[in-house]
């Protein structure tokens, strides 16, 4: 493995299995999660369990980078994670691009 791949096990453990069926999209400084729908639940439901799955999924702690979900109807909502609790805002945006746009306003203390 070279100095720049990233793996991990995807045989969870028992303990951060989860109800949802989501997909994410990561680059170096935001987390995009979309509720595909297919879950028992959904994002908003499970939030923390969606959380420490893909902070589990990376080996590490998520919280310093931006995240966003889209729920089930498309509409996007920042989440605030410091690995221990979880805040949620509506963006109000069916577009990702604006909602990625409208979340770094909001977390940079622009908007």
């Amino acid at each position: 493995m070279s100095k720049h791949e990233i793996s991990f096990d995807p045989n969870l453990s028992d303990a951060i299995r989860t109800r949802v069926d989501f997909t994410y999209k990561i680059t170096p400084d935001l987390i995009s999660i979309t509720d595909t729908g297919l879950g028992s639940c959904s994002v908003l439901e499970n939030i923390e369990a969606v959380l420490r799955k893909i902070e589990y999924w990376h080996q590490g702690p998520i919280s310093s980078l931006k995240l966003m979900y889209r729920d089930g109807q498309g509409f996007w909502h920042g989440v605030r994670w410091d690995s221990k609790t979880v805040a949620l805002f509506p963006l109000g945006e069916t577009d990702e691009r604006k909602a990625r746009k409208k979340l770094f306003e909001q977390q940079s203390g622009s908007v």
